[in-house]
């Protein structure tokens, strides 16, 4: 066989490749930017194309989410008796809150795509940055009695995840049990690191970790949350993880940004739940009712609503209500976030409230640890200011927080970007806060890290080189794909 019919063949099978790949994704019905990107993708570079589609572009793998809905059915019995899913929770003195009407539509969407009501009597404390987060986390596990439950997507193996390592291996040790839940990619080698841990009794388990490869494995189907519940009646949620570049200690990240929560109350009972369902999807092992969901007596005034969100979930309930939030706002829309990719539905929502004089701001990253969404992010910039929208690009070290206060009326911090990946396949988590109190708390945090951001002018995006906005633009049409 000659040369040249050798790379007709190669040709050839190369564009059947793509053609029955592009067919397939045709298929799927997934956001038609989304597919696009991936067609032209795979059209320009057949075999390269194909290759990645296959590692990672497959958005669904139904046979393993029907096996994770299963195990979720599975849980349910027990889970019953712990949790409540009627608005007539929100009775009597309580309701009041219920009773606004920009409110309780927010509240039904969210019950509708979130599956269960918020829940009212709640206290909520906002951690500003990981070393406060830390501190926090080790002083309620230090008071743990019955168990701790620990998932976090990146747990380092450094002198911070020695620090609780060590304390969990002490709690361990005290008859405390111990379950600890890392992503097998975000937290991939960690197993010898833990070892310590599993040998005094603690429990350890991998979100679909590297190791086990089964044609059920994907590497795009993360477990993006940072949850910790301790003795069912304290959790935390948010955007920190555990390393040492979270407090600034390894260079070049310097300092990090971020956000988290500690909450007391019946929330707590609904975190709780998120841990159950990931643990058993995890490592198999069914939740004690009893001993894991203790009653939860009110310990606040805050009304939570707990949104769990990922692949297995349709629609997604968190691209859902940041919609509907941004959707109802009258007076201002505050967002956090360090990757920023949205799809057309949420960016015209957004840039429609700028239109009608809601005040929309945007604190985006300066530099971040994702170039491709820095770039993707910044090719919105020209549009988004156009509208009135005001974008603010925070300077002092990496932005990580992921936050949003609407009005007066709602806010809401978790492990969710404003991107397609947190959106469609991530396994997220966030809390979203009803009232006044803990929307003008953030709203005054929001203010602070202004005044350590730059403010985007017109000005500087006309004087862009043109390589610079080519790569902006290229950045933007490959952001679907990731």
């Amino acid at each position: 066989m000659s040369f040249s019919t050798v790379n007709w063949l190669l040709i050839v099978v190369g564009y059947l490749l793509a053609f029955f790949t592009s067919l397939h994704i045709v298929l799927q019905r997934r956001e038609p930017t989304a597919t696009m990107a991936w067609i032209l993708g795979i059209v320009l570079i057949p075999y390269l194309g194909v290759l990645v589609y296959v590692l990672i572009g497959r958005r669904r793998l139904n046979r393993q989410l029907r096996r994770r809905r299963a195990q979720a059915t599975a849980i349910e019995p027990r889970l019953a008796s712990a949790l409540v899913d009627d608005e007539d929770l929100l009775t009597g003195e309580q309701r009041p809150m219920l009773a606004r009407a920009e409110v309780n539509i927010l509240a039904r969407l969210s019950s509708r795509v979130g599956c269960r009501w918020p829940t009212v009597g709640n206290k909520v404390t906002l951690i500003v940055d990981a070393e406060q987060t830390y501190a926090a986390l080790e002083q309620a596990i230090e008071a743990a009695q019955h168990h701790v439950h620990f998932q976090f997507y990146i747990f380092q193996p450094d002198d911070t995840g020695r620090r609780f390592r060590e304390l969990l291996v002490r709690k361990a040790r005290a008859g405390v049990q111990v379950r600890v839940l890392t992503d097998g990619v975000g937290s991939w080698g960690i197993e010898d690191f833990l070892q310590p841990l599993v040998q005094v009794g603690g429990q350890h388990a991998q979100f679909q970790p590297v190791g086990r490869l089964s044609r059920h494995w994907h590497p795009n189907l993360r477990n993006h949350r940072k949850v910790v519940v301790v003795d069912g009646s304290v959790a935390f949620a948010g955007g920190c993880n555990i390393g040492d570049e979270y407090t600034g200690r390894r260079r070049p990240a310097s300092y990090w940004r971020d956000t988290h929560l500690r909450i007391e109350g019946p929330a707590v009972t609904h975190v709780q739940e998120v841990f159950a369902d990931d643990w058993f999807f995890a490592a198999g092992e069914e939740p004690d009712e009893r001993s894991w969901f203790p009653e939860n007596p009110a310990r606040g005034e805050a009304m939570v609503h707990i949104v769990a969100s990922g692949p297995d979930s349709d629609p997604p309930p968190i691209q859902r209500i940041f919609f509907a939030a941004v959707s109802s706002a009258t007076e201002r829309i505050y967002l956090t976030t360090p990757y920023f990719a949205p799809d057309q539905a949420l960016l015209m929502a957004l840039e429609t409230a700028a239109m009608r004089g809601v005040d929309v701001r945007l604190l985006l990253p300066q530099k971040s640890d994702a170039p491709l969404i820095l770039h993707a992010g910044r090719s919105y910039y020209q549009e988004l200011l156009g509208s009135g929208i005001r974008i603010y690009e925070y300077e002092r070290g990496i932005l990580h927080a992921k936050t949003m206060v609407v009005d007066r009326t709602w806010a809401t911090v978790g492990s969710a970007n404003m991107d397609m990946r947190s959106f469609r396949l991530n396994f997220e988590i966030n809390a979203a806060i009803y009232g006044a109190a803990f929307a003008d708390q953030l709203t005054a945090v929001f203010e602070h890290d202004l005044r350590l951001a730059h403010e985007i002018r017109s000005e500087e995006l006309r004087n862009k080189p043109p390589l610079q906005q080519f790569a902006e633009s290229l950045a933007r049409i490959l952001s679907p794909m990731l």
